[in-house]
């Protein structure tokens, strides 16, 4: 099972650009300062937004990408950095490259997904003409194959009290996690570095947020999390499927020893643990364990865990 972290960065499409029937629809009953928030706010609807970001962190071999918007580039541009890739292009570009990605069964962690990044990658992907390979809303009562972590946290919106209010930064703060927020550095700055050509700086952003999600479910996935069952049971499926590839192969004797000479060989071994002690022929060792078998007044002895 693929684990996938995710988070994306968004900006607004220009206020100007819109058609203006929507600026009059988005405008409609607000006061001055309700309508100023609004043209600003452009980057938290996938309808008046697009992402620029996408940042992927696969928990399984540590290994990073982050997918990039740049303005005005057609060809898509990849470039490997160690474990770390980069991929820049158009917004559809992006999107395609980054459903290349999911299997039926990847599980798709995030901080506020269910919520924000899920919904924003579905619709833009739709808007570009992307056909989303899964849905990353799903049922929410679930912690797989969707995992939010805010959910978790918030116990699925019971705990919306202001007292219990939180952002990304709070959480990693609270369990011990370095966050990617800094002085100066935080989601406010995305519009500006973008409007300023900062984009692979944006993209680097953007992982820091991968990194972080990442280290904070791996605080709560044997605490938290664990407590659901969708996300358990998902967990004991893998951990079965894990125990079962790394059980020893079955060792076949080489085509050119006889075959005889291998059931013999087996035979013998079955003896041994059987505890006989006297040499024994290949043709009388049936007779042997059938003896050690039936015998009524010895008790049943145990049969060493490495056979």
């Amino acid at each position: 099972m693929k684990k996938l972290v995710i988070d994306i960065e968004t900006v607004g499409i220009p206020w100007e650009e819109h058609d203006p029937y929507v600026r009059e629809y988005l405008m409609k009953g607000l006061n001055e300062g309700d309508a100023e928030e609004t043209r600003r706010a452009g980057g938290l609807s996938p309808f008046r937004g697009k992402i620029i970001a996408i940042g992927v962190i696969r928990l399984d071999d540590g290994r990073s990408c982050a997918l990039y918007e740049v303005p005005g580039q057609t060809e898509m541009q990849v470039e490997k950095v160690g474990t770390r890739t980069y991929v820049s292009g158009t917004e559809k570009q992006i999107l395609e490259k980054f459903w290349e990605w999911f299997d039926n069964d990847s599980r798709f962690i995030s901080f506020n997904g269910r919520q924000f990044d899920g919904p924003f990658l579905m619709i833009r992907s739709a808007i570009n003409g992307v056909p989303p390979k899964r849905d990353l809303v799903g049922y929410r009562y679930q912690l797989h194959p969707n995992c939010d972590l805010r959910e978790a946290l918030n116990f699925f919106g019971t705990t919306r009290d202001r007292n219990f209010k939180f952002n990304l930064d709070l959480a990693c703060k609270s369990f011990g996690v370095q966050t990617s927020k800094g002085e100066g550095i935080d989601g406010r700055s995305v519009g500006a570095w973008y409007d300023a050509g900062r984009h692979r700086e944006i993209a680097d952003y953007c992982l820091e947020d991968v990194r972080a999600t990442s280290e904070l479910y791996e605080k709560l996935v044997p605490t938290i999390l664990m407590g659901n069952k969708e996300f358990r049971d998902a967990e004991e499926r893998e951990a079965r499927g894990t125990r079962k590839t790394a059980e020893e192969p079955i060792v076949i004797p080489s085509s050119e020893a006889p075959f005889v000479e291998a059931v013999t060989q087996t035979s013998l071994a079955l003896t041994a643990s059987l505890d006989v002690t006297t040499p024994a022929a290949a043709g009388t060792l049936q007779a042997i364990v059938f003896e050690k078998l039936i015998a009524p007044d010895e008790p049943e002895e145990e049969i060493p865990s490495g056979i």
